[in-house]
């Protein structure tokens, strides 16, 4: 029992010696932290006095923002991380293209965006393979369907044109989703119908 006793004793001191080791060592991810500490501190000391007044008020505005918001921007900031570079440079170019549109133009993009977001994942995933399948059309056949589409609008006389604008805007405003649809679907048949004509 005794010597049971005194391997257990041995035991624990070796882990304890192992254990004291390790912490003495610093780890990767220790030494990792270290140096980007060190590199924020030298690209703080490189600013401009008014680059570190901005990156002040930009935090005191940070620690200002309810939990929620404080929430939502670091799921976006992740999101934006994982983005592989490519993928950074179309939103970088989306971005410079969102900031020269007209605010018309901003207001009609967001409330297509709103709409797109109101429709169902079904609709939306048909809409997503219709367009997919336009995209890997050569450009010659998206413009041959273009000009098709322009020629069967131009079939509408100005009051249809206006008739159909207007029961557009009423459909947004308070139709449904599948009373757009229908509708869709009944011009299509009527453009058809006066093609054959």
């Amino acid at each position: 029992m005794k010597r049971w006793l005194k391997s257990i004793g041995l035991y624990c001191l070796a882990i304890l010696f192992l254990a004291a080791a390790a912490n003495a060592q610093p780890s990767p991810r220790a030494e990792l932290v270290a140096q980007a500490d060190k590199e924020t501190l030298e690209r703080w000391q490189r600013m401009a006095p008014e680059e570190k007044q901005q990156m002040r008020e930009r935090f005191q505005r940070w620690q200002n923002l309810p939990p929620a918001e404080k929430a939502e921007l670091q799921k976006k900031f992740e999101n934006w991380r994982r983005l592989s570079p490519e993928e950074k440079a179309v939103a970088r170019r989306n971005f410079e293209r969102w900031q020269k549109l007209s605010p018309e133009q901003r207001a009609r993009l967001q409330e297509r965006w709103q709409r797109w977001r109101e429709l169902p994942p079904d609709r939306r995933e048909e809409l997503r393979k219709r367009f997919e399948t336009l995209r890997q059309l050569p450009p010659e056949k998206r413009r041959e369907l273009r000009q098709k589409l322009m020629e069967r609008r131009e079939r509408l006389s100005p009051e249809e044109k206006a008739n159909v604008r207007e029961k557009l805007r009423d459909l947004r405003e308070h139709g449904t989703i599948e009373e757009k649809r229908q509708f869709r679907e009944r011009l299509r048949e009527k453009l058809r119908q006066r093609e054959k004509e």
